[in-house]
């Protein structure tokens, strides 16, 4: 919904204030509720399905395939659809650009890695079914939950065949399939990096800014989250795509740091609270919401 000019000034009032208003009485480093579904997709090795409380719905799938590592560049391959907007759009472009570089810079290639020869190679395929707001964040929380939910079948052939002309050979009992955050070494922790997206109004930040927030923003950062830590990439981006946004302006550099600071307090809960959907989802049998 676009806002005529004296909805976007009011709003912009509001917002600017300390703390700021938001019109649906979130504080400032609140999300929006969510609903989601993990582990739903039978054909996939992993799966998640996240609504939000204003329509916006994404799905996540993820496919494991057995390759020779000598012939792939990559070992993780991103696909994102988008209702409504064309395949080689740059909308969906960027969106596909980012999620697939987050990954194959901070993501654990050595769990997938099968023989000396052959790895898994991952196929993540992404459907955003609506949206209002930049749905970078829903699909990279989705994502989380569907990695976090991968299963692979356990290997039951001979590790090193660097002198033998052998493919891997799977167990049938799927029970016995390990789940990625089991085939990380004992000293760390399976965790897929997010993307969290701030509105800027003022002095103020926005954790996932609505889509009448993103009309009076005076700016926009995507931040990535990895390891309990805020990595690269940070960017700024105009997040009223839809609109005529005459707020945006430069970044402070004062405004960045405080961003940071903001991530590292906030985001462990993010990815807590991730986790115990996962947790509830493993206890529980239910429909897809």
């Amino acid at each position: 919904m676009i806002l005529s000019p004296a909805e976007r000034s009011y709003l912009y009032d509001s917002l600017i204030q300390k703390p700021p208003i938001r019109p649906d009485s979130r504080s400032g480093h609140q999300f929006r509720p969510l609903e989601a579904k993990t582990a739903f997709l039978p054909s996939s090795n992993g799966s998640a399905r996240i609504r939000l409380m204003d329509g916006s719905e994404c799905i996540v799938s993820v496919k494991a395939k057995v390759v020779l590592k000598s012939q792939e560049s990559s070992l993780i391959e991103c696909d994102i659809d988008v209702s409504g907007n064309r395949d080689d759009s740059n909308f969906v472009s960027i969106l596909k650009f980012n999620l697939t570089n987050l990954l194959c810079q901070n993501f654990p290639m050595d769990v997938l890695q099968l023989t000396s020869k052959y790895s898994y190679k991952l196929f993540i395929d992404c459907l955003v079914i609506s949206h209002t707001s930049y749905p970078l964040t829903l699909l990279s929380l989705a994502t989380y939950l569907a990695l976090k939910t991968t299963r692979l079948p356990l290997l039951v052939s001979d590790v090193d065949d660097s002198e033998v002309e052998e493919q891997p050979t799977f167990s049938d009992d799927w029970d016995k399939s390990k789940y990625l955050k089991e085939m990380v070494s004992s000293n760390s922790k399976f965790q897929p990096p997010i993307f969290i997206t701030l509105g800027v109004v003022g002095d103020n930040l926005l954790f996932d800014p609505s889509t009448e927030e993103e009309q009076v923003l005076e700016n926009g950062l995507i931040l990535s989250w990895y390891n309990n830590k805020v990595i690269t990439p940070i960017s700024n981006i105009n997040l009223a795509s839809n609109s005529n946004n005459s707020n945006f302006k430069g970044m402070d550099p004062i405004l960045i740091s405080k961003s940071l600071a903001l991530l590292k307090k906030y985001c462990g809960e993010i990815v807590d609270a991730l986790d115990g959907i996962i947790e509830h989802d493993d206890a529980t049998e239910g429909g897809i919401f």
